[in-house]
């Protein structure tokens, strides 16, 4: 069974649950700090020196033994606060937490055959947990039972008993009220060692007071994280401390809570899968066992450690339930379910190692520590056949990790690999046995090949474009076409780095127009020659539809863009050429034409662009730009995916655009504004690439509007807040969605489908 993804949105929600605690109490504890040093700064220190000592006046000793003993009395009521407050916190988690797996629970089996069994929670629970010693109860009665347990000793209910929670510690095994109180007792003694030291070493008040408190005041305002790092000596330590206890407190919380549920319902779900975070910070452990599942209390459950981040999710045994209750229905499978990772959406069934061995260098080498470790990751991974198993040999059962020494003892030493990979280039450059359509790149584009070991750009993007391709079923059929598309079209593909400036007319000449480029490029200005001629016939002879005017405003001439001056700027280019000349020797008026139109960076907040009568895409590349590999193929696919399907809730909404904005808002849906906004920098790229290249596909048709063609057909009208813009923004991310999400694309806009699948189909026939 895919996890529903309200599961990951729910951990998600929870932790912004603690960190909202943990600011509330890190605020109380520096009103006691802030408190002292306000009242120490009052105090002027009279010093006078007699022979090797330091004499105060009685009065001023007298004040600041006032000062520490407040601060004491304040530390002991803070942590008698805190304690009260999570007991607080903790009873409306706890509460929260079984009634929202019970009723997700409900929504899987999606049948009322089905009974799920409820959870109490004991009123003395949340107590229990904050407060109670686990070694002063009977360890045998804290069994937490299962299902079967309940039904075989008549139990009459299911409950989260106060004994379930004492038997949960912190890590170290403290309970969360012995850890505040040490908080308060060891700060209460550095605030009080300060001050005395600070004194008797000739240091003003107010000096005292600054490093005690740093930057933070009354004043202050911040979270958590902000105030440890603006803190003096007795805010910095403390502030990390509280928010660690909230935060791995609240895990537990959630996952007991959790598993109490699961437990009770173990005839539904006999066993949990163990859910770790995708990114660099997490702990080896929780890399080792993300995705491991085990039967209820056989396994290992969350927190593992402090700050822990980690949950538990149900694995529902369908073919068992259905041969008790045959009418259930059981979910239909899918590779389009998702789980959240650092560098964007992954499907569900990626572990961590298979993540991380998707990942850029840089992020590999973050998380394992070094390159060493990263080349025996690989190797292992080759052998292994997959991520996963690699980094399982590489992390021990205890969650400590192989010394990089260790694995080179066991799986061959990386320092003769590593000497070798300094003669050779990471990836080897070659060049692809088949091109779709040539490529040209800046010189910035080049640098950044070259420093990250990439190869060639000609390689990078038909690798990626291989990778959308394996996704196999509509999504390969519409990739071939526009494949097919490129290459009989001959469209030149322009890439360039994010901020690289426009380069002079005579540099990118130096670099474009000169062997396999030239002819390219002249290859590519015959076919919009010939564009331009059929789109000229076409409108003499009436034959595009009325409802293209604004497409018909550009192509006849508004502004500057007239399709004359530049039918005549492209002859004259493959005249030139032709002639053995050079375009840099044109007038400058020429120049400035072809620099602008043709060959003009993708810069500032332009991800690309391709001018609507030229056959060249441009697409900026950023510094974490990757090649889109098979994951990430998917993962691009997943996001695409759920971009429709959040517009489509949206579409349903009526009248004027803040009237649907107000609806959206009550709802908590908003319209996401592009198919390529909600991926991150190393992916987007190839989104844009596609959007442009459905710009091309467009133009080549005749670029018709929608109006209301196929309107019997019926759907929404507008994959994305972008596509509202005009006509050719509407075809361009319709047709991003029709190669990534075809099936979507079919089921939630079957008119915008047969637009741009007829729109491919004629512009196939028109070259």
């Amino acid at each position: 069974m895919s996890i529903p993804e309200v599961f990951f949105r729910e951990t998600i929600d929870v932790n912004r649950f603690s960190n909202a605690v943990s600011n509330k109490l890190v605020e109380n504890y520096i009103q006691v700090i802030t408190n002292a040093t306000e009242e120490l700064k009052k105090i002027d220190i009279r010093q006078q020196t007699a022979g090797a000592g330091v004499v105060i006046a009685p009065q001023t000793r007298k004040r600041l033994r006032a000062i520490i003993a407040q601060s004491k009395a304040g530390m002991d009521k803070w942590s008698k606060g805190a304690t009260k407050q999570m007991i607080k916190e903790i009873e409306g988690l706890a509460e929260v937490q079984v009634g929202f797996i019970e009723n997700e629970l409900k929504k899987v089996v999606r049948s009322g055959q089905v009974p799920i069994n409820s959870v109490a929670v004991s009123q003395r629970y949340a107590t229990s947990f904050v407060k109670t010693d686990p070694t002063q109860i009977n360890i045998f009665t804290s069994k937490q039972f299962t299902e079967d347990d309940f039904i075989k000793f008549g139990a009459g209910k299911f409950e989260l008993t106060a004994r379930q929670g004492a038997m949960m510690t912190l890590p170290n095994g403290e309970t969360v009220e012995k850890a505040f109180r040490g908080i308060a007792t060891r700060n209460q003694a550095l605030l009080a060692r300060n001050i005395r030291a600070g004194v008797f070493s000739g240091e003003s008040t107010q000096q005292i007071a600054r490093r005690l408190a740093g930057r933070v005041d009354f004043n202050f305002v911040g979270n958590a994280r902000q105030t440890a790092l603006a803190g003096g000596d007795a805010i910095k330590l403390a502030s990390h401390q509280i928010q660690t206890i909230v935060r791995t407190s609240v895990n537990q919380v959630q996952n007991q809570a959790s598993q109490s549920v699961y437990a009770a319902n173990s005839k539904v779900s006999p066993r949990y899968e163990y859910v770790a975070t995708l990114d660099s910070r997490t702990s080896p452990i929780c890399q080792r066992l993300d995705g491991q599942k085990f039967e209820y209390n056989r396994g290992p459950t969350p927190p593992q450690h402090f700050n822990c981040r980690s949950t538990t999710v149900p694995v529902v045994d369908f073919n068992k339930l259905q041969k008790k209750y045959p009418n259930l229905e059981k979910p239909p499978a899918t590779a389009l379910d998702t789980r959240p990772s650092i560098t964007g959406r992954v499907p569900q069934g990626t572990q961590y190692g298979d993540w991380l061995l998707d990942a850029d260098r840089t992020l590999q080498v973050k998380t394992l520590g070094s390159e060493g470790k990263v080349r025996i990751f690989k190797k292992l991974a080759k052998k292994e056949g997959s991520g996963h198993a690699a980094l399982r040999k590489m992390i021990r059962n205890d969650g400590t990790e192989v010394p990089l020494e260790k694995l080179q003892e066991l799986y061959g030493k990386a320092a003769v690999a590593a000497q070798a990979v300094e003669t050779i280039p990471a990836v080897v450059a070659k060049t692809p046995t088949s091109i779709t359509s040539p490529t040209m790149t800046t010189e910035g584009v080049d640098n950044w090949l070259a420093n990250n070991k990439l190869g060639d750009i000609q390689t990078f993007l038909e690798d990626s474009l291989d990778s959308v391709e394996k996704l196999g079923g509509l999504t390969a059929t519409n990739v071939k076409k526009m494949r097919t598309f490129m290459k009989k079209g001959k469209i030149v593909n322009q890439f360039n780095m994010q901020n690289e400036k426009t380069a002079s007319l005579e540099k990118l000449g130096e670099r474009f127009l000169k062997g396999k480029n030239l002819k390219a490029f002249a290859a590519s200005n015959d076919t919009v020659v010939k564009r331009f001629d059929f789109i000229n016939n076409k409108l003499e002879a009436k034959k595009i539809s009325a409802n293209t005017r604004d497409w018909q405003e550009l192509w006849n001439g508004k502004g500057t863009m007239r399709v004359g001056s530049h039918k005549d700027l492209f002859k004259d280019c493959i005249e030139s050429l032709n002639r053995g000349g050079s375009i840099i020797n044109q007038p400058i008026s020429f120049k400035r034409k072809v620099d602008n139109y043709l060959f003009r960076n993708a810069t500032g907040g332009t991800h690309g662009y391709t001018i609507f009568n030229s056959a060249m895409v441009h697409t900026r590349l950023k510094t974490n730009a990757r090649k889109i590999g098979n994951i990430a193929a998917r993962n691009i696919r997943a996001s695409v995916k759920e971009t429709l399907e959040t517009n489509f809730k949206f579409s349903n909404f009526k009248g004027t655009r803040y009237e649907r904005y107000r609806q959206g808002v009550e709802q908590g849906i908003r319209e996401v504004w592009s198919n390529s906004a909600p991926l991150d920098g190393d992916m987007d790229w190839f989104v844009t690439f596609v959007h442009e290249m459905g710009h091309q596909i467009h133009y080549q048709s005749g670029a018709a509007s929608l109006g209301q063609q196929f309107r019997k057909l019926g759907g929404m009208t507008y994959p994305t807040e972008y596509s509202r813009k005009n006509a050719l923004e509407q075809f361009t991310e319709s047709f991003v969605q029709y190669v990534f999400n075809p099936e979507g694309l079919q089921e939630r806009a079957p008119r915008l489908y047969k637009w741009v699948d007829e729109t491919l189909e004629q512009s196939l026939k028109n070259l």
